[in-house]
């Protein structure tokens, strides 16, 4: 008896401990890092792309979703929206045409061709590169009409293919510089406090990757001067347009800017209290994935730059996707059932009277055949086709972190931490807890008949 009592015990205590560990140890918050929320917002991109491939027809705002998904890891060969309609790429090929004479676009275009693995000399049939080089003039050393974004893309793109700058091209761009260490999107220095970071960012990182750093030292004074209490940047921070406000898409080129430059974002000379540009990023994505200009709902436009920046690869740099690897298509609109139609017979024989009786009829009235419905199958309730998916998709799992709300379907596996999951419904705890009382009682009981067996002999 004794040692049937110890060993119940012994068997209550093993079955018990695991359960009483289980409930009183948190299940921690799966956590979101930088790739998993660069993930989150190319999926909202997905869902946005269009059935012509592009992101707002726009080349540059594609040309980002491609890099930026390129820079995630992913094949930008697979980009065709929610409907698998045209490529990215594809509407890059076609739209380039129309802009073969504009250095900024061609630019683009050659950079996001380069990070999909493909070469822009032999593009589709098209040598973007022969575009960009009709673009440029040796006598000045401009690309196009030489202002700050066409002289840097082209620079950027020649870079990004493998190619050498000229000289005047690049001090052309130098020579754009305003007093104050900034640039400006024009074709000529402007007083001090007329640049602005994104041209001051895309101008660095023309230069940085054409290994020339002289300018440097002013470009990131000035954009440390820029820089907002909230650890974001600005457009300018001036007040002549309004309280200055830090914004996802400056915050996202300033960004890839300071890593070409070899800084680090996160370092004590970027951080503001305890903010930085990357903390300020963070903050400002929605749970779809989107992010907002200050006063704005969530768009494209806004958001297509960022992934790249989170994963920090600049313009020009290299990206490694994995060929094949597709975004996962959470964020695409769940398509809505379809009614399924049934073989119905085309007469059905029903007993009602041929007409209405005034007194009651002494025979019982002759059955006649009454026409049935059509054999034409119910109406299919199928979703119109846009060219921009709205934001009626169901949503993917959301998790918070640190005051973010972030999509959790976007955080790959290696990220998120095991939990317990349920099993038909019941938690894995509460069903280890009833299994160890059924043990238990099979135990007791077990015990029990054997003392009663006993008491017989």
């Amino acid at each position: 008896m004794r040692r049937l009592v110890v060993a119940s015990a012994i068997l209550v205590a093993l079955l018990t401990l695991p359960l009483s560990q289980a409930l009183a140890a948190p299940t921690a918050a799966p956590a979101i890092t930088d790739s998993g929320r660069a993930t989150a917002a190319l999926q909202y991109l997905l869902a946005a792309q269009r059935a012509d491939g592009s992101i707002d027809g726009s080349i540059g705002e594609t040309a980002d979703f491609v890099i930026g998904t390129a820079a995630a890891g992913y094949d930008p060969a697979t980009l065709h929206g929610c409907a698998a309609g045209t490529g990215a790429l594809a509407f890059l090929a076609t739209a380039s045409d129309a802009a073969a004479a504009d250095p900024a676009k061609t630019g683009k275009a050659v950079l996001a061709v380069v990070a999909s693995g493909g070469n822009p000399a032999v593009f589709a049939g098209r040598n973007l590169i022969a575009r960009l080089s009709a673009t440029y003039h040796s006598a000045s050393g401009a690309y196009g009409d030489g202002s700050t974004f066409g002289q840097s893309f082209a620079i950027l793109a020649r870079r990004a293919a493998g190619l050498s700058v000229p000289a005047a091209a690049l001090a052309e761009l130098a020579a754009l510089q305003d007093p104050d260490g900034s640039w400006s999107y024009g074709a000529a220095p402007v007083a001090a406090g007329q640049g602005d970071t994104n041209s001051t960012a895309i101008a660095l990182m023309a230069l940085d990757a054409a290994a020339d750093h002289t300018a440097d030292a002013a470009g990131l004074t000035y954009l440390a001067s820029q820089q907002l209490p909230d650890g974001g940047f600005p457009y300018q921070d001036s007040s002549v347009f309004g309280p200055p406000a830090s914004d996802p898409d400056s915050d996202a080129i300033v960004l890839q800017a300071l890593v070409a430059a070899g800084q680090n974002p996160e370092a004590a000379a970027w951080t503001k209290t305890s903010a930085n540009v990357l903390t300020h990023l963070r903050s400002s994505q929605a749970s779809s994935g989107s992010f907002a200009y200050p006063g704005m709902s969530a768009n494209a436009f806004t958001t297509s730059q960022v992934p790249a920046a989170l994963m920090r690869v600049p313009y020009a740099a290299a990206a490694h996707a994995t060929k094949g690897r597709s975004l996962p298509a959470t964020a695409c609109p769940t398509p809505k059932a379809t009614a399924t139609s049934t073989v119905r017979p085309t007469t059905r024989r029903t007993l009602r009277p041929t007409a209405r009786p005034t007194a009651a009829p002494t025979l019982e009235p002759t059955p006649v055949p009454t026409p049935a419905p059509t054999d034409s199958p119910a109406p299919t309730d199928s979703p119109a086709a846009t060219d921009s998916p709205v934001a009626t998709a169901t949503p993917a799992p959301t998790v918070e972190v640190a005051g973010v709300t972030g999509v959790g379907a976007s955080i790959p596996p290696a990220d998120q931490s095991g939990t317990s999951s349920p099993a038909d419904g019941i938690p894995g705890p509460l069903l280890y807890g009833l299994a160890g009382l059924v043990a238990l009682a099979l135990v007791a009981g077990g015990g029990w008949v054997l003392l009663i067996r006993l008491g017989k002999r």
